[in-house]
């Protein structure tokens, strides 16, 4: 099938957290008490050296780079694992997303898994960043030529004029290449192989409405974060105070007292929340699409 209606689509997350609620219920759980773990050990292990980077940051209006490299060098451990944990609870969410939409009836341990699965989730974001960045690299190489090219041609109005034409050329290719590899997640976990060929063909000719999903489904989780926003601050400001709340919404890890704080619980408890839905609302469109697409009862998906 190839005609489908992107609002319908880009409401599969919410119908995902309709028909499973227990598992996501789950999923939620789990990343509140990792959402607390790690912000505890990082405000443990570097919430110093993360206080005195912010002082310096807000005291000087024009902070020395230098300085500032030298002091965020003995914090690399800390960034390092924290792409390491977003890159495999993503891993793992997206794989249990699929796993969920495409093989509902697979429903041990609520979907969740730590397999070669996830691990082709994990290869399939890695080879995705990685083919974006060259992307953007080579289309901002291109930008910068045609922009001297054409002040060189016909002066400096011609070159902005290029220039900005290219940068929104960049853009829009950008925007392009996510949607033709948009199922490269999906068709590495039905298929178990990373078939970048298989995306581009299945979504041909499906661009615009693929745009509308994605962009419908991303507006969707911008207004439930700050539905949830509200939510955090709601219940900080009763437990904690108005203080409380100001704390949780400045989200500071810089020492284990505030992690611990009335703010700094209910935040690492609703974020859990957070991260779950908004990762179902973004991740469950291309999924169910993809089983559109193949031909499957998306009664039968959804059972």
């Amino acid at each position: 099938m190839d005609r489908f209606s992107a609002t319908d689509a880009a409401l599969a997350g919410f119908r995902v957290a309709r028909e499973k609620p227990k598992a996501i219920l789950v999923w939620a759980l789990i990343m509140a008490v990792l959402s607390f773990g790690v912000a505890a050990a990082a405000a443990a292990s570097f919430g110093d050296k993360l206080t005195a980077l912010q002082e310096v940051v807000s005291s000087q209006s024009d902070p020395d780079p230098q300085a500032m490299m030298a002091m965020m060098g003995p914090m690399w451990p800390l960034f390092i694992g924290s792409m390491v944990y977003v890159l495999i609870t993503n891993s793992v969410l997206l794989a249990a997303v699929n796993r969920l939409v495409l093989r509902p009836h697979d429903n041990k341990a609520a979907y969740l898994r730590l397999g070669m699965d996830e691990l082709r989730q994990a290869v399939v974001q890695v080879l995705l960043y990685v083919i974006l960045c060259a992307a953007y690299f080579v289309g901002v190489v291109v930008l910068a030529v045609l922009a001297g090219i054409g002040a060189a041609i016909g002066g400096k109005v011609l070159g902005i004029f290029l220039g900005v034409l290219s940068f929104f050329a960049v853009v829009g290719g950008l925007i392009f290449l996510s949607l033709r590899l948009s199922f490269v997640s999906t068709l590495a976990f039905d298929t178990r192989r990373i078939d970048l060929k298989g995306s581009w063909k299945m979504t041909e000719g499906k661009a615009w409405p693929l745009f509308g999903t994605y962009a419908v489904a991303a507006i969707l989780a911008f207004v439930v974060y700050l539905l949830l926003l509200v939510i955090i601050l709601a219940v900080t400001a009763a437990f904690g105070g108005l203080n409380a709340a100001g704390d949780a919404l400045q989200q500071d890890i810089n020492s284990l007292a505030s992690v611990l704080s009335p703010g700094g619980v209910v935040r690492a408890l609703l974020s859990g929340l957070m991260s779950v839905l908004l990762s179902l609302i973004v991740f469950a469109p291309a999924p169910s699409l993809y089983a559109l697409f193949k031909g499957r009862d998306e009664v039968e998906t959804f059972s």
